[in-house]
């Protein structure tokens, strides 16, 4: 309990001082909001992506236990929440080249090789920022339909974010339960 703590309050510094100096640059021009958020998708996939490269490539398959993700299919699975929710979002399609497709599951075990999922997972990081940068602020509140729910665009935008710290919480948890330190704590 004494490690979650300071764990916590460093997340939550950083995504507040990440959200902080991105407001003030961005407050005065158009596409503010997602400058900001863009803002707090490159502070989790920095700490994602450090966590990626800080499990070892024999603790890919590991999982929690039957039926739970792996390590692998965790990272997958932000990747493919990139390419799904983005798409949801903007309108836009995943490239081919990302080989995005509708069976979330043969997605989320395509590979268990660590170097080809940091791939990737960076690839999928830049497409959903590159095209949250190229939203108008005028479709911010166009209504889009997610997992049959309707919403605005700007809240479907919101839940990469959510989606993407959901699971790197999730994988902090899989490195602790493997002995493996986030890189970022070791500071502390």
């Amino acid at each position: 309990m004494k490690t979650t703590r300071p764990l916590a309050i460093s997340l939550m510094l950083g995504l507040v001082a990440g959200a902080a100096g991105l407001t003030q640059a961005a407050s005065s021009s158009k596409a503010a909001f997602q400058n900001d958020l863009v803002g707090q998708i490159d502070y989790i996939q920095k700490q994602v992506m450090d966590l990626a490269e800080a499990v070892p490539q024999d603790k890919y398959n590991w999982r929690p236990g039957p039926g739970v993700r792996s390590v692998a299919e965790v990272y997958l699975h932000i990747a493919y929440g990139n390419y799904g929710i983005g798409k949801a979002a903007t309108g836009k399609t995943p490239p081919a080249s990302s080989g995005f497709g509708p069976d979330r599951n043969k997605w989320d075990t395509q590979t268990t090789d660590k170097a080809a999922i940091k791939k990737i997972l960076e690839a999928s990081f830049a497409w959903v920022k590159d095209g949250f940068k190229n939203v108008p602020d005028k479709d911010l509140d166009k209504k889009v339909t997610f997992f049959g729910h309707e919403m605005s665009t700007r809240a479907a935008m919101m839940v990469v974010a959510n989606h993407d710290a959901e699971h790197l919480g999730q994988s902090i948890a899989y490195a602790r339960s493997n002995k493996i330190t986030p890189p970022w704590s070791k500071k502390e």
